[in-house]
């Protein structure tokens, strides 16, 4: 009786030994992944995701398309496995994920379609990324997953690579990129996606000054042309003065800074250049119904020259981008925009070179 327990005692260490034997040791600090692209052949590739792709490593798949790879001392982000032009993003988040799997069909469609265990952010980030795939992900997607703070490195992957930024945008990118600091302020990806952020901001801060400061209109080309009356009713009109140098003016008798610096400054030129090649129009944009303030304006501040109308409906300032006066354009001979409200020294400077043009 003691005879036989000595022996099955022995199996039993043989059969653990044995099984000791075939198990794979875990990799030092890092993770293995592995798993079979089924019809798939050719080389496939590992790599890191930091704002750009970082290739760890290519191997060449199996005949029966499995693949292994291990990542040692492995950095916690996100991950890519790119085998052809197909992405299978996945996430190394914790000491845990020792073993992350990755299962899929080689020859299926580009539409995010993989099977993922051994990490729950890899999980949850499939779900998301096979929606990104076919265009059915939203803005409030983006959202819900900014909202936890788990999983920072599957939000950020999603939002800095898949979101595109923009003043709708800003608060998930935010909210994310906060969450990936809090998380690991070490994180490479935290410089890149803040310098993205700031990048869009910067533009979308330039794209609302130059609309405020060009309006609708660009350098270039042909200014509209423009036809209202003068003070005794007479329709005059921008087009008369092709051939010319010509500033527009878009001013009014009660804007202060129109009198005090600009109405000086167009009385400077028009009696520093020749009148046949050089001519102001000055555009009122008055109030009221009667004439009367602009008139007296008109010859208190010395405006000698013909073209004075008046724009009482603003039928021209929105079309020129005039919401804030005084502004000025200058048109060169052939009745092109050469410049949209530029400092003084560049407007003398724009007029000497079309006139000499």
């Amino acid at each position: 009786m003691r005879h036989i327990f000595n022996i099955n005692f022995i199996a039993v260490l043989l059969f653990a030994s044995l099984l000791y034997a075939c198990a794979e040791p875990s990799v030092e600090n890092g993770f293995r992944l592995s798993g079979n692209l089924e019809g798939g052949v050719g080389e496939i590739s590992l790599m890191r995701y930091e704002g750009q792709s970082l290739l760890i490593e290519t191997k060449t798949l199996d005949k029966d398309g499995s693949y292994k790879f291990e990542v040692p001392n492995a950095v916690k982000a996100a991950y890519l496995l790119q085998h052809g032009t197909t992405l299978y993003p996945f996430v190394y988040e914790s000491a845990e994920e020792e073993n992350i799997t990755i299962n899929a069909i080689a020859n299926e469609p580009l539409k995010g379609e993989y099977q993922v265990t051994g990490s729950e952010g890899s999980r949850v980030m499939q779900e998301y990324y096979k929606r990104y795939r076919v265009g059915s992900i939203t803005l409030k997607d983006y959202n819900d997953m900014s909202l936890t703070s788990k999983h920072p490195y599957m939000q950020s992957f999603m939002t800095s690579r898949c979101l595109q930024y923009g003043n709708q945008t800003l608060t998930v990118h935010m909210k994310s990129l906060a969450n990936l600091k809090n998380a690991d302020p070490t994180s490479k990806l935290v410089a890149h996606y803040d310098s993205s952020i700031k990048k869009s901001m910067n533009s979308q801060n330039e794209r609302a000054r130059k609309s405020l400061s060009e309006g609708p209109l660009a350098v270039g080309q042909f200014a509209p042309n423009i036809t209202l009356p003068n003070p005794e009713g007479k329709m005059m009109q921008l087009s008369e003065l092709q051939g010319k140098v010509v500033l527009v003016d878009f001013w009014a008798s009660w804007c202060g800074p129109c009198r005090r610096y600009g109405n000086p400054k167009l009385v400077k030129l028009y009696n520093k250049y020749d009148k046949d090649k050089f001519a102001i129009m000055n555009v009122a944009l008055e109030r009221g119904t009667s004439n009367a303030k602009w008139v007296d304006a008109i010859k208190k501040d010395g405006l000698v020259w013909p073209h004075q109308v008046v724009d009482k409906n603003r039928k021209y300032s929105p079309l020129y981008g005039a919401s804030r006066i005084p502004r000025i354009y200058v048109i060169d001979k052939e009745g092109r925009l050469a410049a949209i409200n530029p400092s003084s020294p560049e407007l003398e400077k724009t007029i000497e070179k079309l006139m000499k043009a």
